[in-house]
């Protein structure tokens, strides 16, 4: 399912309450006629939906879709916002997009810990106003897990490109996987494939539908994102790992692909 299917969605609110302290699930199995949003503040749970399990915790979003059996068992109490909604009318239960995961885990916790906060003034309050803000925040959650899923969208379409059937695309891109990381030259992966750049770029662009350059940036720009979140390391630091020339390079590349600086993407997502 792409991606674009999920963020063109509005949601509609039927219902919205919230457990400050929900300490065991009245039914371990439901199936709802329509979309089941439970969005975890603290406490843990197991769940099982159509055939993915896992465990949902503090700042886990899990989506169950309409007809869909919904398994949980409790693991601790939970805080937990329990919300009912509906997509864009005309839109059928059988034509409903579903996410590649029933389980997002924000990469924004700060912005999902306001709509958390807002989301707990609202939720005994059912007047028109109070009403329209659910679904502003609704939205704004349901952004936040196609984020997620995009990243997790993209990341599988890089690791899937050596499923071509063209024998040379494919060694090359696994080359490219293994060494996207040190300073390389295209000419030269072109040469010892014993084909012009342009030639290599047609042919891996044919097989995959990306260019090898842009497959290369997607690996980089994916790494230079969790160093700037996991370590303290300085972008000259972070370009050397990722085959940069040095930082000030480095940081012309990522703020183009990015949206922002690096130092601004660390300040905004690091937690």
């Amino acid at each position: 399912m792409s991606t674009s299917t999920l963020w063109s969605q509005t949601l509609h609110v039927v219902s919205h309450a919230y457990f400050e302290r929900k300490e065991m699930f009245e039914m371990d199995r439901d199936c709802y006629p329509v979309w089941v949003l439970f969005a975890v503040e603290s406490g843990k749970f197991y769940y099982r939906i159509g055939e993915e399990r896992g465990e949902a915790g503090a700042g886990d979003l899990v989506f169950c879709p309409p007809g869909v059996s919904f398994e949980r068992e409790m693991v601790s109490p939970l805080a937990l916002h329990y919300i009912n909604f509906e997509m864009d009318e005309g839109t059928s239960n059988s034509h409903e997009p579903l996410p590649p995961s029933f389980l997002a885990r924000t990469l924004d916790n700060k912005r999902l810990v306001s709509d958390f906060a807002y989301l707990r003034r609202l939720h005994l309050s059912s007047d028109p106003r109070s009403v329209m803000r659910k679904e502003m925040i609704l939205n704004d959650v349901w952004q936040l897990a196609c984020e997620v899923w995009e990243e997790e969208h993209l990341r599988d379409e890089l690791l899937l490109l050596v499923d071509s059937e063209d024998a040379l695309m494919k060694r090359a891109a696994e080359w490219i996987y293994r060494n996207a990381y040190t300073p390389f030259s295209m000419r030269a992966l072109s040469d010892s494939l014993e084909l012009s750049p342009v030639q290599f770029t047609r042919r891996f662009r044919k097989s995959f539908r990306i260019a090898p350059s842009d497959y290369v940036r997607s690996l980089r720009m994916s790494k230079v994102a969790e160093l700037l979140l996991d370590t303290d390391m300085t972008l000259d630091q972070i370009a050397t790992c990722c085959g940069y020339e040095n930082g000030l390079y480095l940081s012309r590349v990522f703020s183009k692909n990015m949206g922002a600086s690096p130092s601004k993407y660390r300040d905004q997502n690091r937690l």
